[in-house]
């Protein structure tokens, strides 16, 4: 994990007196100060933060959002045409979008189909909307190729549990969308 202290923050952590042991600032500042860790840090989560900062800087924070509304538009696309219901048709959001399970089905099932069938992640729905909707994020290394598997694996996924799913139809929607991203409409 990752966390950033205001100044503000770091004069209220030196009068602090509750006892910590894994989130010690105070130690952890002392620490770098010289270079050094209080701890052994998140090698893995730090390398992958310099190679998404990397990223959005080689493309730009621009073209990183542009590239997820393109993304998000396209799956709204693909979720209609496949007769899925948006979640919150009404405020869509370019990072990611959530669909309704269809009637009678719960979206683990979906989710579930996903990662054993074609290795793909992606994530039900948290709290009281858990079985009920999933979602498609749209952000970081995440391009068309990409959401034409996604699109293609759903309506696999659908088509398997019974769905009366046109293959090929959500897929052609995402298409479309590419075109329209490609010609700067």
């Amino acid at each position: 994990a990752f966390i950033s202290v205001s100044a503000k923050a770091w004069a209220q952590n030196e009068t602090a007196r509750l006892p910590r042991m894994y989130f010690d600032l105070k130690r952890e500042k002392k620490m770098a100060d010289k270079g050094e860790s209080a701890w052994t840090p998140n090698v893995s989560h730090i390398l992958a933060l310099a190679e998404a900062l990397a990223y959005i800087k080689q493309l730009g924070m621009a073209k990183l959002v542009e590239n997820a509304q393109w993304l998000a538009r396209a799956t709204r696309a693909a979720a209609v045409e496949l007769g899925l219901e948006l979640f919150a048709p009404g405020s869509p959001s370019s990072s990611v979008t959530a669909i309704k399970a269809p009637a009678g089905m719960d979206s683990g099932e979906i989710v579930k189909g996903f990662r054993t069938q074609f290795g793909s992640i992606i994530a039900n729905g948290q709290g009281t909307m858990k079985g009920k909707i999933f979602r498609i994020a749209h952000l970081g290394y995440f391009d068309f190729a990409d959401l034409f598997a996604v699109i293609a694996e759903l309506e696999l996924i659908l088509h398997q549990k019974g769905l009366p799913v046109t293959l090929g139809k959500g897929v052609a929607a995402v298409q479309r969308t590419y075109l329209e991203a490609q010609s700067g409409k």
